[in-house]
């Protein structure tokens, strides 16, 4: 009988124990948790901060803006125009670009050109010719040039050196280094009939000017 009675009291002891560990988690449930919410809701600090960031550049002063190259034309060889109507020629090669290098002046800037008569070795002249040039072909010489683009003209030479604004860039755009370009279709030269055969020579000129037109 005694060793019944000692059995029993210890499987109650442990079922008691089992009890215990029960009971705490759901007096921390109702109790302890809703008074730590309410404190952090009441206490919430900033969410954002506002900081700098500085870049410097800064420009040469003795920095300019410059004509960096121009085209060569050919017509190559073609029979004189005598017949009864006029002749009218497309170029074979343009050799460059029309290259403008802006290193950071805003002052905006524009390229005129000019021609003198077509005049062969001898002295005579190519009557009546007219040189046209289309609208040349204007990019960025890097990818992403976020400066506003020149304005490029189309425009017909008589040789009777008068300039023509060929490209204009407007206040603080044309930075960095641009360039126009012809194609040999947008290159051509009329010619009336009546002249002497020879090889004839334009002498084009190019300028620079750092204002917009």
């Amino acid at each position: 009988m005694t060793r019944r009675l000692m059995k029993t009291a210890l499987l109650g002891g442990a079922a008691l124990l089992a009890l215990g560990f029960g009971v705490a988690p759901v007096l921390a449930d109702t109790t302890d948790t809703s008074s730590s919410d309410s404190s952090s809701s009441s206490s919430v600090g900033p969410t954002s901060e506002s900081t700098s960031t500085t870049a410097e550049f800064d420009t040469n002063p003795n920095a300019t803006i410059t004509l960096s190259s121009a085209p060569n034309i050919s017509f190559g060889k073609n029979i004189t125009p005598n017949g009864p109507t006029n002749g009218n020629y497309t170029a074979v090669t343009v050799d460059n670009p029309i290259g403008v290098s802006n290193p950071g002046l805003g002052s905006g800037w524009n390229v005129q050109v000019k021609n003198t008569p077509f005049t062969d070795a001898t002295g005579d002249t190519l009557s009546g010719a007219v040189l046209a040039l289309a609208s040349p072909t204007i990019a960025a010489a890097n990818t992403g040039n976020p400066s506003a683009k020149p304005d490029g003209m189309s425009l017909s030479l008589d040789g009777t050196n008068a300039n023509e604004i060929l490209l204009s860039a407007p206040l603080k755009g044309g930075l960095g280094i641009w360039d126009a370009s012809y194609s040999p279709s947008g290159v051509t030269l009329a010619v009336p009939a009546g002249q002497m055969g020879g090889t004839y020579t334009s002498t084009m000129t190019w300028q620079l000017s750092d204002t917009p037109e």
